[in-house]
């Protein structure tokens, strides 16, 4: 099939003008006129002169090669099976084997019963008479916990029943004491006859501060009170458990901290001769001044054989040397947490004396600063 591009071509090469702007019919005249017969028929490929011919007149070629044929459809290669398909399909497996639950028959007539039963035995509530009495303007208070008159309880079931309510009462920097008073009983053995006597088993003075664990203190003061009572009824004296009165609680105030001013040392720790307790020479000077903290741990750190519990000028001086800003006296434990950060090369521990046994009462926890200081915070109550 002759193109129209094709025929410009051929009449652009015969130099014929013209020809630009015509159709394709147009031109194919123009060619016939312009050109010798055999040369139009030559440049024309045979087509003749009946040019209104469609393609869909022409014969079918002949094609030179078969049809292509389909293949046969090849599926690709299953998938490698990953961890969580495993996993997945072996979960499957197993739940094949898990028995289903077994359904508890309901009996209608039983759980009327119950409710019945449950309606004529109600469970009671426990209640506990407390009181409570204080002394010397509230510096020591104590408190009664009265046991039911109507349950009986064991040593440790009613210490562990008013644990919540004795909690209660622990307040931060104060002395705690516990008493367990028990009746306990033994027979005569004159007569015969029951002998029935209250017994106080005691626990050890406990420190309550602000970073106080209760619940381990409470274990710890518990145990003491049944260890004391097991070694009572051990010494062959033929006591038995009869029941219990009340749990005593003895809270006296604890703040060394808030005696800034000099406290005496203690005779016992005096004849040690391994402390320093640092004073002015004037007495009044002793009472007014509260930064028993800051000479001390100046001390600490400037130790001299002469007189070293004197507040002299080369201690004020060497005083300067720290990092005291900032930092209100007399010092509270927060107080001595910033004089560790603004000191970075010091650490403090304080320690207390509570009869004539030595208590933690703060561990540094700059365990690896170039200077260690030792503070022991003397209590004065009539202060």
């Amino acid at each position: 099939m002759v193109t129209l591009k094709y025929l410009k071509d051929v009449a652009k090469r015969k130099n014929i003008r013209g020809y630009s702007k015509l159709r394709k019919e147009d031109l194919m005249t123009l060619l016939r006129n312009c050109l010798p017969r055999d040369v139009f028929e030559r440049e024309t490929s045979g087509t003749g002169d009946d040019f209104s011919r469609s393609l869909l007149d022409e014969d079918i070629p002949e094609l030179s090669q078969k049809p292509l044929q389909p293949t046969q459809y090849v599926p690709p290669p299953p998938r490698r099976e990953g961890v969580k398909q495993k996993v997945r399909r072996w979960g499957n497996w197993l739940s094949r084997f898990v028995p289903e639950p077994v359904k508890r028959p309901i009996n209608n007539a039983c759980d009327t019963f119950k409710k019945k039963v449950m309606s004529l035995f109600p469970k009671q509530q426990l209640k506990f008479e407390e009181s409570k009495k204080s002394a010397l303007k509230g510096f020591t208070t104590h408190h009664i916990i009265k046991a039911p008159k109507n349950q009986k309880f064991d040593p440790k079931m009613f210490l562990s029943v008013v644990k919540q309510k004795a909690l209660e009462k622990f307040k931060p920097q104060t002395k705690v004491r516990l008493f367990l008073k028990a009746r306990m009983e033994k027979v005569s053995p004159t007569d015969g006859s029951s002998i029935v006597e209250v017994r106080n088993f005691q626990s050890k003075t406990a420190i309550v501060l602000e970073s106080t664990n209760l619940n381990e203190l409470w274990i710890e003061m518990v145990e003491q009170i049944l260890e004391n009572k097991s070694v009572f009824q051990m010494n062959g004296s033929g006591w038995t458990f009869h029941s219990i009165v009340s749990l005593d609680i003895n809270i006296d105030k604890y703040k060394p901290w808030r005696g800034g001013s000099w406290v005496p040392t203690p005779k016992f720790l005096a004849n040690k001769k391994a402390l320093v307790n640092m004073k002015f020479q004037s007495e009044k000077k002793n009472k007014e001044d509260n930064q028993c903290f800051k000479w001390s741990i100046v001390r600490a750190l400037n130790l001299v054989k002469i007189n070293p519990e004197r507040i002299a000028k080369q201690l004020e001086e060497q005083a300067e040397t720290l990092n005291f800003d900032g930092i209100a006296f007399p010092v509270s434990w927060k107080g001595i947490d910033k004089f560790e950060k603004q000191n970075p090369k010091i650490s403090v521990n304080v320690l207390s004396y509570e009869e004539k046994n030595i208590h933690p009462l703060r561990i540094s926890e700059m365990t690896e600063r170039e200077r260690e200081v030792n503070l022991l915070l003397l209590e004065d109550i009539t202060s």
